[in-house]
């Protein structure tokens, strides 16, 4: 008996527009590394100032918290419990400013605001997109923050995933 096989072939030619790699040497680069490089002091500082807003309330609500307990103890489940709160307290505080502002106190603070890649403020979806880069960058131990400092472009895993990058006001 002869079996009989099928082949099927795809052909994308036609669809296939053609790539135009002189129009990409022009245009500028996403970003521009020594300025981000200048600002990393400023972006520091400001991340210090949310950093301790966000501090400053937590202690609040662990205060008001261990109060109101009637037998405060503290096990690894429970620290833990108050670490995880932690990191989402942080994650949120910044979505809900780069919804807002673009601009967390902190920046606000050292005159930074964060824009789009063509400089434009952030609209809806990339503030959305910015705060899904925090809770990323926040969750190994706050390790996308700190890659500003290595990355040839520097900026963080925030910036990264959003198409995004801070200037002056």
């Amino acid at each position: 008996m002869e079996r009989k096989t099928r082949r099927t072939v795809i052909d994308i030619s036609e669809n296939q527009s053609t790539l135009n790699f002189e129009e990409a040497e022009l245009s500028q680069p996403f970003t521009f590394p020594q300025y981000q490089k200048e600002l990393l002091f400023a972006r520091l500082v400001a991340d210090g100032v949310d950093f301790a807003i966000v501090a400053i309330v937590y202690l609040i609500f662990l205060a008001v918290t261990f109060l109101e307990m009637t037998q405060p103890a503290l096990d690894k489940r429970s620290a833990g419990v108050y670490i995880a709160g932690l990191m989402v307290l942080i994650g949120v505080y910044f979505l809900l400013f780069m919804l807002s502002s673009g601009q967390t106190p902190g920046m606000k603070f050292k005159h930074l605001t964060v824009v789009s890649r063509d400089g434009s403020p952030l609209d809806p979806a990339t503030a959305c997109m910015r705060g899904l880069g925090y809770f990323i960058s926040i969750a190994p131990l706050m390790l996308g923050f700190v890659w500003a400092l290595v990355d040839p472009e520097h900026l963080t895993w925030a910036d990264k995933v959003s198409g995004t990058f801070l200037k002056r006001t």
